[in-house]
């Protein structure tokens, strides 16, 4: 069954790495800059609750290097399901309703 991550990316951290010249980044053949990352899925939740981290990937001459994390996941979790009666939704009430 898949999961849902929501979360976000420091902009400016991911711009400031990217400056360093250390990050690996590519362009796709339709000419598409990208980034690449790692993603880091925590067994239990950290302090700040988040369940996962993302970090930039580096170039193989700075792998020796930490890289910058740029963002942080946490996993989506569903509301507790709502059973619902059959009867309640197509039951067949007289509420004199005219339509």
């Amino acid at each position: 069954m898949s999961q849902l991550f929501y979360g976000s990316i420091n902009y400016d951290a991911l711009l400031n790495a990217i400056k360093t010249g250390k990050v690996k980044t590519f362009k796709s053949a339709s000419g598409v800059r990208l980034v690449n990352i790692n993603v880091w899925v925590n067994d239990q939740p950290d302090k700040f609750d988040n369940d996962a981290s993302i970090q930039v990937q580096l170039k193989d001459e700075f792998r020796t290097e930490k890289g910058d994390y740029i963002g942080n996941l946490r996993k989506h979790v569903k509301n507790g399901s709502q059973a619902v009666d059959a009867e309640i939704v197509t039951g067949d009430d007289d509420d004199d309703l005219p339509f």
